[in-house]
């Protein structure tokens, strides 16, 4: 059953991977999101004069949009090309969550490889513990993948989509970007506390979990209906 599951998951993986590079839907929306908005905060804001709290918060802004941008199409093309009844056909609702989030939190950690280094250097901030910042940029990926497949599945037949992903997605990603933002802004400062560090990594990571946790446990009803 685990070797069924785990050869499931990678197929489902690695049929996303195949999809995304040949369509590319969202590698351009999120290429055009993210470039669109790092010139026009570089531009509107100059180098170096941001607060470290400002800083922080854009970061997560531009890092959230983008991925929410690109994120929704996991589940959205396979309405659109009516492929969604053979998958459910040929995999198991775990698997078929698995191997798509999975595709959704290495896109996700793409976007930040790409993003993160070019804020740094476009807007010239100075990252005091690089180790904490690039934890906190990790983890905060992998609970926006997270919380993206879910509201994904969730809306993948409805009408209006769109913008019902960014209302259903928005409540579930504000204790996410206190978190980020507040631990972010700690990786930029001199002198910071590291008990209240790790707490806030920790936070990230508990968010994570419990978001997947919860995300596997209701998507076979998700998937089913």
């Amino acid at each position: 059953m685990s070797g069924s599951f785990a050869a499931e998951a990678r197929a489902i993986l690695a049929k996303e991977i195949c999809v995304e590079l040949r369509r590319r839907a969202a590698i351009n929306a999120i290429l055009l999101f993210s470039v669109t908005a790092l010139v026009l905060v570089a531009y509107a804001t100059g180098v170096g004069e941001l607060s470290v709290d400002s800083q922080a918060a854009i970061l997560w802004v531009i890092l959230t949009f983008a991925a929410f941008s690109g994120l929704s199409h996991v589940f959205v093309h396979e309405e659109e090309a009516g492929t969604s009844l053979a998958l459910r056909l040929t995999a198991s609702p775990s698997a078929i969550f698995a191997g798509k989030l999975a595709f959704n939190i290495l896109l996700s950690a793409a976007i930040s490889a790409l993003l993160t280094p070019a804020y740094v250097v476009m807007l010239g901030v100075k990252v005091v513990l690089p180790w904490a910042f690039a934890a906190e940029v990790a983890l905060g990926s992998v609970c926006l993948a997270s919380a993206a497949t879910v509201v994904a599945a969730l809306l993948a037949r409805a009408q209006g989509r769109g913008a019902l992903f960014g209302a259903l997605g928005f409540p579930l990603l504000i204790p996410l970007l206190v978190l980020a933002v507040y631990g972010t802004r700690l990786t930029l400062e001199a002198g910071t506390n590291t008990a209240e560090l790790w707490r806030s990594l920790v936070g990230l990571a508990a968010y994570s979990a419990m978001m997947i946790t919860a995300s596997a446990l209701l998507f076979p009803v998700i998937w089913e209906e």
